[in-house]
C-alpha cells in the first residue's frame, strides 16, 4: 500500500530529487541537464540548488556544474560507515594505527573541506578522537594539505581565493610545495591544539587527490620525528587505496 503523501510537501521531494541526481551524476552536473533528469524548470531547479548550496548540500565546481557538499558529505560519513568503498580502508587504518599507535584516518574531499569519514584510534588514553564528519579547511592541516597540493592548479587557486583572508598565502604556498617535494604534508596544531599530523594524499591515474590518510597524536608522543619515519609506509598503504577510490561512486569523492 502507497503512503499518502503530506500535503505542502512537494518542495521537499523536489530538492531531495535533486540531490540524488547530483549525487548519481559521473562528474559535476550541469544546471539544465539536472532539470531535464527531475523534470523542473530551469528557473525552478536554480532556485532550489542555490538553497541547498547555501545550505552546503551542493556546491558549485570550479570549471561549472554542481557536486555534492561538505554538509552532505558529513552526513553520509554518520550514517554511512560501512559503505562498501571503505571496506577496504578499514582493516588498512587499524593496521596503521597498530603499528604508528597513534590514531589513523581517512578524509574525503568535500568541496573546500577535507571530511573525516572513517578513522581508527590509538589505544592510548590520551589520543586524537576520530570523530566522523568534522571537517577542517583544506588548506589547513596535513589532512586537507595532502589534498590541496595535488589538485589542479585553477582548482587550487580558486580554493585559496575563496579562503580569502583566513589563509596566508604565502604560507600555504610553502606547504603546499613542501608537501609536493616531501610526498606527505606535517602539521602540528594546525585544526586541534596539541596535536601533530602526518597525511598522505589518494591519488586518481590523473595524479589528482581524492583524499587522504592521516596519522595524529600528542605531539610530546607523536613527534615530527616518528611521523616522518613512518612515512613511507604510509605512502605504500595510500597507493594500494587508491584503486577503491577509481571504482568508487561519485558521491564517494567528490571533487
Amino acid at each position: 500500500m502507497t503512503a499518502a503523501r503530506t500535503e505542502g510537501g512537494d518542495t521537499a521531494r523536489r530538492a531531495l530529487r535533486l540531490l540524488e541526481a547530483v549525487a548519481a551524476a559521473s562528474s559535476p552536473a550541469a544546471l539544465q541537464d539536472l532539470a531535464d533528469t527531475v523534470g523542473l524548470s530551469k528557473s525552478t531547479t536554480y532556485r532550489l540548488l542555490r538553497v541547498l548550496q547555501e545550505e552546503e548540500y551542493v556546491t558549485r565546481a570550479d570549471a561549472g556544474g554542481y557536486r555534492i557538499g561538505a554538509r552532505l558529505m558529513r552526513l553520509a560519513a554518520e550514517v554511512m560507515p560501512r559503505a562498501d568503498v571503505f571496506a577496504g580502508a578499514r582493516p588498512m587504518l587499524r593496521s596503521l594505527a597498530d603499528l604508528s599507535g597513534e590514531t589513523a584516518t581517512l578524509h574525503l574531499r568535500a568541496g573546500d573541506e577535507a571530511v573525516l569519514v572513517l578513522g581508527a584510534e590509538s589505544d592510548y588514553e590520551l589520543r586524537r578522537a576520530a570523530r566522523v564528519g568534522s571537517a577542517t579547511p583544506l588548506y589547513r592541516g596535513a589532512s586537507g594539505q595532502a589534498i590541496l597540493a595535488f589538485l589542479p592548479d585553477p582548482e587550487i587557486i580558486a580554493i585559496m581565493r575563496r579562503a580569502g583572508g583566513a589563509a596566508h598565502a604565502e604560507e600555504v604556498e610553502r606547504d603546499l610545495a613542501s608537501v609536493r617535494t616531501n610526498g606527505y604534508a606535517l602539521s602540528q596544531a594546525a585544526n586541534h591544539p596539541g596535536l601533530l599530523g602526518i597525511a598522505v594524499p589518494i591519488l586518481t591515474t590523473s595524479l589528482h587527490a581524492v583524499a587522504s590518510v592521516a596519522i595524529s597524536g600528542p605531539s610530546d608522543r607523536w613527534t615530527a620525528r616518528r611521523a616522518t619515519a613512518i612515512a613511507d609506509l604510509l605512502t605504500e598503504r595510500c597507493a594500494r587505496l587508491a584503486s577503491l577510490f577509481e571504482t568508487s561512486s561519485p558521491a564517494a569523492t567528490p571533487g
